[in-house]
Formats: C-alpha cells, structure tokens, sequence
C-alpha cells in the first residue's frame, strides 16, 4: 500500500508539471506569436481536468493512509506491542487540520494554477467570442473550472470527506 500511494504521489506531481508545461506553452504561443487568443480556450479545459485527475489521487492516497492507520495498523500494533509503529497517518492527519500551513504552501500554488490561470484566460477571451463554438467552449471552461475549484476546496478544507476509513 505504501508502494501504491508513493506511486500515485508521483502520478499526482506529473498533474503539475503537465499543466504548467500546457499553460507555459499556450501562454508562451499566444504572447510571443500573436495567436489567436481563443487558443487560450485551452486552458480551462486542461488545467481543470489535470486538476480533477490531482484530486482523486489526493482522496485515493488519502483513503489509502486511513486504510493503513485503521485497519492493519492495530494488527501490527497489537502483535508487536509497539504503539508506536505505522504511526505516520496520526502526524498527517494533524498537519492536515493545520489549515493556514496547508494552504499557504500547498492549496494556493494548486489553485492557481488548476484554476487561477484559466479563469483569467476566460476573463481575457471574452472580447474574442463572436462564433456560437467559442461561446461554448467558453461556457464548457467556466463549467470544469467551477466543478474542478469546488472540488479543490472541499479537499482542501475537508480532506477526509470521502474516506472510508476517517478515525
């Protein structure tokens, strides 16, 4: 299990550098060759969505963490006599309710860039829609950025809500 959630550790960082390659480059094309702006339509479809993918690696490593501290954690504490083995999820679980250090460091960075950047390229775009498409891919952007924020907050504020194995 230990192996799985490092595993999905590392899936959830390639998230981030994904979405800052994809942002960088749009950007980058948009600002430096003068390109159609409504290129930046594109950000808020895959920045949320890389977002999304974030977060259901975050929840599953957290279902993950709670697993260990709940159900084979007492075995191994039980026929060891070591209280204090396997005892990481209870140090996690603290640091988590430490919200103003969770967020400065870890949610705002996120934030920004899985919804700061592309509600701004939504802001930006809007003199650009003309075509009923644009309008709609538009609409489709504010949809996964608001679905993809709302979910990214409850993460960030409730970080056991969809545990099964909440202690």
């Amino acid at each position: 299990m230990r192996g799985e959630i490092k595993d999905r550790s590392a899936s959830a960082w390639t998230m981030v550098s994904l979405n800052i390659t994809a942002t960088s480059a749009v950007l980058g094309f948009v600002l430096s060759k003068g390109a159609d702006p409504l290129l930046l339509l594109a950000l808020p479809i895959v920045a949320p969505s890389l977002g999304m993918l974030f977060i259901d690696h975050a929840y599953n490593i957290n279902n993950l963490g709670s697993y260990i501290g709940a159900r084979i954690r007492p075995l191994i504490v039980g026929a060891s006599g070591e209280p204090s083995l396997l005892g990481y999820e209870d140090a996690i679980d603290t640091y988590e309710q430490r919200r103003l250090l969770r967020f400065l460091p870890f949610g705002l960075p996120l934030t920004l860039l899985f919804s700061g950047i592309p509600i701004g390229c939504l802001v930006f775009v809007v003199p650009s829609l003309h075509a009923s498409w644009s309008w709609l891919l538009w609409a489709f952007g504010i949809g996964l950025v608001t679905t993809q924020l709302v979910l990214w907050l409850l993460f960030l504020l409730r970080p056991r809500l969809f545990d099964a194995y909440a202690r």
